[in-house]
């Protein structure tokens, strides 16, 4: 259970942190990067990409690279790639936290609505 009050605590701490205007400003400046990092949670980097194709999905990869998955961004299913069970509840818990899927959904509809 420690596991989850510890990537809880970080999400929190991250999305609480940040103020409306913040927000705001980081959803309608697509151009500032070619990918979004959303979220960074051990080793992984939570990444979706803007020319990216459908389904609605992000990505996930470790810093040593050994990971590279995708997730469907409706209800978090492993489209591809591997990861141990310990990392993909890690990936669950950041989806199903407070802002978690509402973060990834308005990211891909700004890059949706921008690319067509």
């Amino acid at each position: 259970m420690k596991i989850f009050e510890k990537i809880l605590e970080d999400l929190l701490k991250y999305y609480l942190g940040l103020d409306d205007a913040t927000l705001e400003l980081h959803l309608k400046e697509p151009a500032l990067a070619t990918k979004e990092r959303v979220e960074t949670i051990d080793d992984l980097q939570v990444i979706i990409y803007p020319n990216d194709h459908n389904p609605p999905h992000f990505h996930v990869k470790s810093k040593n690279k050994e990971i590279d998955a995708k997730f469907t961004i409706e209800n978090c299913e492993l489209i591809s790639g591997n990861m141990s069970s310990k990392n993909l509840k890690k990936i669950d818990a950041f989806h199903q936290g407070m802002k978690g899927k509402m973060v990834l959904e308005m990211i891909w509809q700004k890059y949706q609505g921008k690319n067509g």
